[in-house]
């Protein structure tokens, strides 16, 4: 008897005993537990790879072998996953046959055919492969390669467009990422007119199309929150030319369309409050370019009871508003204010819709929903904070008040800072330090020799631990600083108010004040002329 027979018994005996009801019975029959399946697909796997291995060797002097072995796989991994007795093992096998049936036909079509013709191709092979397959999350990974294939096969030259780095593929890839979205909506009227085994097949499939295009909206406004400002990196929203405004049009349109579905689905949000919330929304996707379309799945998935999709809408479209902070052809106090506005409005409807509001007499809060701790804690931690900062402020300025005034060369760049405005991201020109900054270890010391005009040459590094040598006449030992896993010079960023870029970009020395003991702090910039840089 068979692993998948012993089950079915279980199952059949859970529901004889009143265990189980025979809707579960029904689902369990459909689904396999799923340790069992991961496991099961883990050794499937790892006995693939020595196949990978054998495929490799044909491939390597074999032009024709692609186009031979690439189907026979697709072929026998359909088969498999069609089969209704075959165990689980072997249709696990089929999912690894499946991805390299379709690589070797990507390896050869992509080395013999234009790269738009042979993406064309292979996205219609992956929608028959995924019609075929009778696995709903099969169907959704392929529909989710066949939207990323159709989606490179609308870029114009996207040989070069990949060989270059992605530079320059803003306009067409966002008309391409919206073209998937049309697409998608088409796919959902055939549902509401076709019968039940296409609607299934085409839920499957469009699920995994538009997450997409969903991911592709949020990643091509560029990196959100502190994501963008950890790895330097800012948006892509293009600034205000004449396609950008058309952009930002068809943004809001796909909003308004997206509010003017959820209000047929949903009678209940025909009112004012909910308008208004629309007219906000509406207002953002003016500001976005990719928030619209996100704006209209959210709304479109949330219409038809769709809410996984909705919730993966959702989450693109507060990257793309996080990524708006990064949008420089908007001034901060501009973005600050569109966006403070949005929230003070959205907060007020949120309020005024709140559970319970003008539904009889307001219910008194038992104990554990009011607030746990004291009231008295209030005061104390805020003494506590202000005592800690102002500790941290006195010292700061003992240093800058009696310290040595020394100049280090550095190297700056300028990216953004999150609700802080502009910086210069510092990188002082100081010997390697090969260890790694922990959270607990002792800083190590530079060593600098300074001149009559104040300028330090740094000459080595003292580690934690070592013997500290003799200092020579002129020189200063100056306590490093632990910033993400490396070792700065007291700090790696200068802030100023937006607008002063241009000032400070002709920086080329920082200015610190330094102790005896090797407290320092940066204090200012100067320029190739040692003249201080006011702001």
């Amino acid at each position: 008897m068979s692993a998948r027979d012993r089950w079915t018994e279980a199952v059949a005996a859970a529901v004889a005993e009143g265990l189980l009801s025979e809707v579960q019975a029904a689902r369990s029959a459909e689904e396999r537990p799923w340790p069992v399946v991961l496991l099961t697909a883990i050794g499937a796997w790892l006995a693939v790879i020595p196949l990978c291995g054998f495929v490799g060797m044909l491939l390597f002097d074999t032009p024709a072998a692609p186009y031979l072995i690439g189907p026979a796989c697709l072929w026998g991994a359909v088969a498999v996953l069609r089969a209704r007795h075959v165990s689980l093992f072997v249709e696990q096998l089929a999912v690894p046959g499946l991805l390299v049936g379709e690589c070797l036909l990507a390896f050869g079509l992509y080395r013999d055919v234009p790269v738009q013709g042979a993406s064309v191709l292979l996205a219609a092979l992956t929608l028959g492969v995924a019609v075929a397959v009778p696995r709903a999350w099969m169907r959704a990974l392929l529909g989710a390669v066949a939207a990323g294939l159709t989606w490179l096969s609308l870029m114009p030259d996207p040989g070069r467009w990949l060989v270059e780095g992605g530079h320059g593929w803003w306009g067409h890839g966002w008309w391409a990422l919206h073209a998937l979205l049309l697409a998608w909506a088409g796919a959902l009227a055939v549902q509401r007119v076709g019968g039940p085994q296409s609607a299934l097949v085409l839920e499957s499939l469009g699920a995994g199309w538009v997450l997409f295009a969903v991911a592709g909206l949020a990643v091509s406004s560029g990196m959100t929150f502190l994501v963008g400002g950890s790895l330097g990196l800012g948006g892509a929203h293009g600034g205000w030319t004449g396609e950008r405004l058309v952009e930002r049009g068809v943004s809001a349109m796909l909003a308004i369309a997206g509010f003017v579905w959820l209000g047929l689905a949903w009678p209940s949000v025909r009112r004012l409050s909910w308008g208004v919330a629309a007219l906000v929304g509406v207002v953002l996707a003016c500001a976005m370019s990719t928030l619209g379309g996100l704006l209209f799945v959210l709304a479109a998935c949330a219409g038809t009871g769709r809410w996984r999709l909705a919730g993966a809408a959702a989450l693109g479209a507060a990257w793309v508003v996080g990524a708006f902070y990064y949008a420089l052809e908007v001034t901060l106090l501009h973005k600050a204010l569109l966006l403070l506005a949005a929230g003070v409005v959205l907060g007020v409807i949120a309020w005024g819709l709140r559970p319970g509001r003008g539904r009889g007499p307001a219910v008194a809060p038992t104990p554990e929903e009011r607030l746990a701790w004291p009231l008295a804690l209030v005061p104390v931690t805020v003494v506590s904070c202000l005592l800690v900062v102002n500790i941290g402020i006195w010292q700061k300025e003992e240093v800058i008040a009696h310290g040595r005034t020394v100049l280090v060369e550095m190297a700056p760049v300028d990216p953004r800072s999150l609700v802080q405005g502009d910086y210069m991201a510092l990188n002082f020109r100081l010997p390697p330090v090969l260890e790694r900054a922990g959270p607990n270890d002792l800083p190590p010391h530079v060593v600098v020799q300074v001149d009559e005009r104040g300028v330090a040459t740094p000459l080595r590094v003292e580690l934690a631990g070592e013997e500290a040598a003799v200092l020579a006449p002129g020189e200063l030992r100056i306590a490093l600083t632990a910033k993400d896993g490396r070792w700065v010079l007291v700090t790696d960023a200068w802030f100023f108010k937006e607008g002063d870029a241009k000032r400070f970009a002709v920086a080329r020395y920082g200015e610190f004040r330094i102790t005896a003991d090797g407290d320092a702090v940066l204090v200012g910039l100067r320029d190739t002329a040692l003249v201080p840089i006011s702001p």
